[in-house]
């Protein structure tokens, strides 16, 4: 097999910024994919493995703008906002060699990359391909490798161009809720007030009041499922505001997809941590932390969080994941 020249890294940063085109396709069991099908998607054909799946196509293949075709898979269909999880494979459409996978490559020692979260319906491809599948499904995306690597994505090695058609395919392991889902609570006096758009992407009102001294955690929505216990690894959507500039200085919502995170002093704050254990995955959370339990040590403070000041997240608990390997 030929050396792959376009890594995993770029294929994952890649999926914040690819666009898709086309007319919606038609409907899978009542729902109705955001990418057209077409030609170029029907011919691939997937066939499941306990390694990384057989894709088979005739070469070279030509895809007239995106396509998507959808193989497999049990349960209910993927809808606008949820979150999948999928290994992927992509090949050249020209020559049919491997590009890139996140499955270990036979003969090679190093280790598998991360599969790919995205939001389902997004504004990238990848997350549009993934709309209307369902769980255990193979997502078959036609693309091109410029869309995918970028403009100077080119291999003279693999006879690869950035006009070349890129054939992806997507295994849907898992999915997720994309937001926080339970019954809404009522605010908390000296607390903001959150809004929500659409796609559950939360605004914040401040008062017109100072930031409370101590640790305060409202929640704003209470979700069904089980407490989260410290040392849970749990998948979050959050928004963190310096409350005195009222000014993100950071958000998974801005990057597109939601974190996973494990729930203990040893890796976030004090303050998230607390705010998060007790609460019941499906909730919405708004914590104002006082530095002493956040950013307290002023080599690791952000430098958009000056000395004295105050934090305030939105943490959407989407759902629970399996203990981190290793």
């Amino acid at each position: 097999m030929r050396t792959r020249p376009l890594s995993i890294a770029a294929l994952l940063i890649a999926a914040a910024g690819l666009t898709a085109c086309g007319a919606p396709a038609g409907s899978l069991d009542g729902c109705t994919p955001t990418l057209p099908t077409g030609a170029a998607a029907g011919q691939v054909t997937v066939e499941q493995g306990d390694a990384a799946p057989s894709v088979e196509f005739q070469i070279p293949l030509v895809s007239e703008g995106d396509q998507v075709a959808h193989q497999g898979g049990e349960g209910e269909r993927v809808s606008q906002g949820q979150v999948v999880d999928a290994d992927y494979v992509v090949y050249s459409g020209k020559t049919g060699d491997l590009i890139t996978s996140s499955y270990p490559t036979p003969g090679s020692e190093a280790p598998a990359a991360e599969p790919l979260r995205l939001a389902a319906g997004g504004e990238t491809a990848l997350s549009q391909a993934v709309a209307c599948a369902a769980p255990g499904s193979s997502v078959v995306l036609t693309t091109t490798v410029e869309a995918l690597f970028g403009p100077s994505a080119t291999s003279p090695e693999m006879d690869i161009t950035p006009a070349d058609t890129a054939v992806v395919v997507l295994e849907v392991s898992d999915v997720h809720p994309g937001r926080a889902e339970g019954n809404a609570r009522p605010g908390q006096q000296g607390m903001p007030a959150v809004t929500l758009a659409t796609d559950g992407t939360p605004g914040v009102t401040f008062p017109g009041s100072p930031a409370p001294e101590e640790l305060t955690v409202m929640q704003s929505i209470e979700g069904t499922g089980e407490p989260v216990a410290e040392g849970d690894n749990v998948l979050v959507h959050y928004t963190g505001i310096v409350w005195e500039t009222q000014e993100v200085f950071d958000s998974s919502w801005e990057r597109g997809a939601p974190t996973p995170m494990t729930i203990d002093d040893a890796s976030l704050i004090p303050g998230f941590v607390d705010a998060v254990v007790g609460q019941p995955i499906g909730s919405q959370v708004v914590v104002s932390i006082p530095q002493e339990l956040g950013y307290n040590d002023p080599a690791t403070r952000p430098e958009s969080i000056g000395e004295g000041e105050h934090l305030l997240f939105v943490i959407d608990i989407l759902d629970r994941l399996e203990p981190a390997a290793g």
